[in-house]
């Protein structure tokens, strides 16, 4: 068994003090057998650092260890120190002197000198508060839709809102135009506390973003607003669009932004969603893009299935334990759903059943029928 004195000679004599973000702290206390002479050894593992002394960043390309000795207690902190997820510390570390891979640094911890620190270098979120201006301000929002799901953002949860048009509260004057609201909450693990309807005016205590037009940092939520000056925009909102043109018949689903339809497609119906701009009606240059692939349908389809089987044989054979040939392959994945984007890039998503466990291959193409690259979603 390595003695204490042996194990404290591996690192480095020279301590130096570091801020660091803590990415993982294990649940519970390590067994018995990772021990020295006696002490239990604790470990935990932080992402990014700044040396205190020369500012200099300790980032990534590695992974960051931390350790330390320490002997269980009846009362006090059970482990040495804990250290939380996502928060800030002020350490005084050594280092190792030599690790079994390049790959890997390890730090001893003398001591925990603060805790939660607050540095805007290391905080992701600080750093995106301070894209907001400081100035505080009401205003009313005619809300898009409901919140349908969230993104986590470091210890955060971060929600994006759509506005169909905003107004000040002591105003008449309606900016009509879409924008975006953030919003934030702590605990990512937890349910989200906001609600918002669709269609509904609210006042909200906003900071404007300080470099992206028409985007707000929701600071309060100050409850519903009478949605009278907005009828008019509700009204137009409602409305259905429809296109109908030689290729088949679409209809503007706003909520996804997107012309939603069916074509023919190699003599089958076909599902086609047409993504348009936040706000806006008009397909007509993603829709030129579907028409010029729909001019010789069966060939393209035909590259566009050859190339994905060349390109996925391999992944194929990862996902599916059976024998299968090209051609069974090609024809197992059945009638594509195709998404035409704003900027023309076209998908062909495929339904391969139980090739891929039930998830989607989608294709990314060219309008030649070239394929740019493939993915599994869902």
């Amino acid at each position: 068994m390595e003695s204490y004195e042996e194990y404290m000679r591996s690192f480095e004599e020279n301590a130096k003090e570091l801020i660091v973000r803590i990415v993982w702290f294990p649940d519970k206390a390590p067994s018995k057998s990772d021990s020295v002479a006696g002490m239990l050894k604790m470990r935990a593992r932080f992402d990014d650092a700044i040396d205190v002394e020369s500012g200099e960043r300790i980032g990534t390309g590695k992974l960051h260890w931390l350790e330390w000795t320490y002997k269980k207690k009846l009362f006090g902190d059970p482990y040495g120190y804990t250290l939380k997820k996502g928060s800030l510390y002020r350490l005084r570390v050594r280092r190792k002197k030599e690790e079994n891979t390049k790959n890997a640094d390890t730090y001893y911890v003398d001591a925990v000198l603060e805790k939660d620190v607050k540095d805007r270098r290391l905080d992701p979120i600080l750093s995106f508060l301070d894209s907001f201006d400081d100035e505080e301000k009401e205003m009313l929002f005619l809300n898009k839709q409901e919140i349908y799901g969230w993104g986590v953002f470091w210890d955060h949860k971060r929600v994006v809102l759509t506005y169909l048009a905003r107004m000040n509260p002591n105003d008449t004057k309606i900016h009509d135009g879409t924008g975006r609201l953030f919003l934030l909450e702590k605990n990512p693990d937890s349910h989200l506390k906001a609600k918002y309807q669709e269609l509904s005016v609210y006042r909200l205590l906003v900071r404007a973003s300080k470099d992206k037009p028409e985007t707000y940092l929701v600071v309060r939520n100050l409850g519903k607003a009478d949605p009278a000056p907005f009828m008019a925009k509700i009204e137009e909102y409602k409305k259905p669009v429809q296109i109908e043109n030689e290729l088949g018949s679409f209809a503007l689903e706003r909520r996804w932004n997107w012309f939603d339809g069916t074509i023919q497609w190699c003599s089958e119906p076909c599902n086609v969603l047409i993504d348009v701009p936040e706000g806006s009606t008009d397909c007509s240059a993603s829709m030129e893009v579907l028409r010029r692939i729909c001019e010789d349908d069966k060939a393209f389809d035909a590259r566009v299935r050859r190339q994905t089987c060349d390109q996925t044989m391999e992944l194929l054979a990862d996902w599916y334990d059976e024998e299968i040939t090209e051609e069974e392959y090609m024809q197992r994945m059945g009638v594509p759903t195709i998404t035409v984007s704003e900027d023309g890039d076209v998908d062909f998503s495929f339904d391969t059943g139980d090739l891929y466990a039930g998830h989607t291959l989608v294709v990314s193409v060219d309008e030649e029928g070239n394929v740019k690259g493939t993915n599994l979603v869902g």
